[in-house]
């Protein structure tokens, strides 16, 4: 509960940033009180969707209504940690078990990929599963090491084409990266590059974010692929 209670204060305290930024703005007959209220409504709202639950707006609103005018309470109050702790336990282990199902279900699309693109000649497959094209070489002296800070500019995308972090996104400067501190498939991968070349890295699941995804950008079980451009070994 005690998660659950800061995490709702902090919907809070950004709803009435939000209404304070908009001072001024929308219909004016509405108090900046009044506004808050719409915001913190809006963002709870929000917060229940994403986490799955299937909110009773009516009931909501009535608790808030109890709570703030110190009405007899429709539900025992003393029952309520007990009852959110087993009920957030319960929303944890479905939200789990779906997750490994849409895990199972990426996984089985990614080796089908995987599959297929190894038939093309100009991909290479290494011995931990990891594919990779040469799109243009490098010196071919200047080879990282995993525990080398690279400089890199990079493109990743899902297989359905959908980009989720570049640096072009990052104002298209290049990035240190810590070969020892990114996914397997990078640490791989990139040691196979020298100064200069371009690398399109194919990585499975195992070797990228596993069953656990990375939050919304990427989703469990995902083969992901990374375009890469070595521009540096610092």
């Amino acid at each position: 509960m005690k998660k659950q209670t800061i995490a709702l204060f902090c919907i809070a305290i950004f709803s009435i940033s939000c209404a304070q930024k908009n001072d001024g703005q929308g219909d004016s007959k509405y108090t900046d009180d009044q506004k808050a209220s719409y915001y913190i409504g809006l963002n709870i709202a929000k917060n229940m969707k994403q986490e799955g639950f299937k909110v009773d707006a009516d009931l909501l609103a009535q608790a808030i209504k109890e709570e703030m005018e110190g009405k007899k309470k429709l539900m025992p109050e003393e029952e309520m940690n007990t009852f959110m702790q087993d009920f957030m336990q319960k929303q944890s282990e479905k939200k789990q078990s779906e997750a490994l199902v849409q895990a199972g279900e990426n996984k089985k699309k990614g080796i089908d990929f995987l599959t297929k693109n190894k038939s093309n000649p100009k991909v290479k497959t290494t011995a931990s599963g990891l594919q990779y094209e040469v799109l243009q070489e490098g010196d071919g002296k200047t080879k990282p090491k995993a525990s080398d800070v690279v400089q890199v500019k990079y493109t990743g995308k899902l297989l359905d084409g959908t980009v989720f972090d570049s640096t072009d996104k990052n104002g298209g400067a290049p990035m240190d990266i810590n070969l020892g501190s990114v996914i397997k498939g990078w640490t791989e991968g990139i040691q196979l590059m020298s100064k200069g070349s371009k690398y399109r890295f194919y990585i499975p699941s195992d070797l990228a974010y596993g069953d656990r995804g990375a939050g919304a950008a990427i989703p469990a079980g995902s083969t992901i692929i990374f375009d890469v451009e070595l521009v540096n070994v610092k």
